[in-house]
C-alpha cells in the first residue's frame, strides 16, 4: 500500500491517544486527499508544516462530525449555549445542519489554523479574515470531499479531545454582566472620590502622568510620595480610570479609542486603526473596561485591519476577546 502523507503517529497525537483505532487508516487515506487541496490553497503557502498540520485539523473536523463526539461536537455545543448560535462570523441558513458537516465549519476551522493568539509576546498573534476569498474557496472545495466520503467513512469509538478548536473553560466561563453601583453598593473610597470629581461618570481621562499624579493626590488623597503614585506608569500616557462597583481600574495607551464627550482625547481615526489590539494583545486593556466600553456603545470604532472588519469585530467581540486573550479574559 502507498503511503499517506500524513504519519499516524502525527494522527495519533493530535488525537490525543496512542491506541490505533480500526477507523484511523481510512482517515489517513482521505486526508491524502485533503492535503492536495490545501497544497493548491494560497492560504497555506508557507511550508510544508503548515499544510499538514491543516490537514490533521480538516480531517478531525470531519472524523468528529461522523462520529458526534470529539472536540468539533463539545465546542459547537458549548458555543450554542454561550451565544445561541454554532458559529461565529457566519450567519446559518436553513440549509445548516449541526449535525452534519457545513461548509460554514470548515470555514471557521480554516480561520482558527490562520488565527494564532499570543503564545510567546503580547504582539505575537495573527489575523485572518473569516471572509478571506481564498479561505471560503478551499471550505467549499474540502466540503465537497468530504460529501462524496460521507456515507463511507467509519466511526471511530475515540475522537479528538476538545483542545484542539479552542481551550474549553475559555467558552465554559459565562458572560457576567458588569455589576451596577445601586443606592446600596459599598464603593470603595478611590471610587467614591471618582464619582464624585466626575458627576457620576465611570470613566475619567487623563492625557499624562503628571495630570494622572494630580488627581492622585488632590482628588483622591494619596500620598504625594513617588511609590505612592504608581511609578511603573511614569513613561505611560492616555490614562482612562474606570470607577465601578468592583473597585477602580487604570488602563494606558488606550483613552483615544473610547468615545465620549467628556474624552478630549477620543480619535475616531486612531480607533477604527488601532482600537483592535484591545481584543487582541493579552494585557493591553482590563476586560472590564472593554467590556465597558462596548455594552455602553462607546468604542464604536473600534475594527479588524480587513474588509467586513467592522461588523466582525463588532458582532463577535465577546467570543474574539475570549479567542486571543486568553487567560487575560475576565469573565467574572
Amino acid at each position: 500500500m502507498k503511503p499517506v502523507p500524513i504519519p499516524m503517529k502525527q494522527w495519533l497525537a493530535a488525537n490525543e491517544r496512542t491506541r490505533v483505532l480500526p477507523g484511523d487508516q481510512w482517515y489517513l487515506n482521505f486526508s491524502a486527499s485533503i492535503l492536495s487541496l490545501v497544497k493548491q490553497s494560497p492560504l497555506f503557502k508557507e511550508d510544508d508544516y503548515a499544510q499538514k498540520d491543516a490537514t490533521v485539523s480538516l480531517t478531525m473536523y470531519f472524523q468528529d462530525v461522523i462520529a458526534q463526539t470529539g472536540g468539533w461536537k463539545t465546542f459547537t455545543e458549548l458555543y450554542y449555549k454561550q451565544y445561541n448560535t454554532y458559529l461565529p462570523f457566519y450567519p446559518l441558513s436553513d440549509s445548516y445542519i449541526p449535525d452534519e458537516i457545513n461548509p460554514e465549519d470548515i470555514a471557521f476551522v480554516l480561520w482558527t489554523l490562520k488565527s494564532h493568539f499570543a503564545l510567546y509576546g503580547p504582539d505575537e498573534y495573527t489575523l485572518q479574515n473569516p471572509y478571506d476569498k481564498d479561505l471560503l474557496a478551499l471550505a467549499q472545495e474540502a466540503y465537497k470531499m468530504m460529501d462524496e466520503k460521507f456515507e463511507e467513512a467509519p466511526i471511530n469509538e475515540k475522537t479528538s479531545s476538545f483542545l484542539w478548536v479552542m481551550g474549553p473553560d475559555l467558552l465554559d466561563m459565562p458572560f457576567v454582566p458588569l455589576p451596577e453601583i445601586t443606592p446600596e453598593t459599598k464603593l470603595s473610597k478611590d471610587v467614591e472620590h471618582c464619582l464624585e470629581y466626575s458627576g457620576g461618570k465611570p470613566l475619567l481621562y487623563f492625557a499624562t502622568y503628571k495630570e494622572l499624579c494630580k488627581f492622585f493626590v488632590e482628588v483622591l488623597k494619596w500620598e504625594n510620595t513617588r511609590s505612592a503614585l504608581l511609578p511603573d506608569l511614569q513613561y505611560k500616557k492616555e490614562f482612562v480610570i474606570y470607577a465601578n462597583a468592583k473597585g477602580m481600574l487604570i488602563a494606558h495607551d488606550v483613552a483615544a479609542y473610547f468615545c465620549e464627550e467628556h474624552n478630549p482625547m477620543y480619535n475616531a481615526k486612531r480607533a477604527a486603526a488601532e482600537g483592535y489590539k484591545l481584543f487582541c494583545h493579552p494585557g493591553a486593556c482590563p476586560f472590564d473596561l472593554i467590556k465597558y466600553g462596548m455594552l455602553k456603545g462607546i468604542l464604536p470604532d473600534v475594527q479588524f485591519p480587513f474588509d467586513n472588519g467592522k461588523e466582525i469585530l463588532q458582532q463577535n467581540w465577546d467570543f474574539i476577546a475570549r479567542y486571543y486573550l486568553c487567560e487575560y479574559y475576565e469573565g467574572e
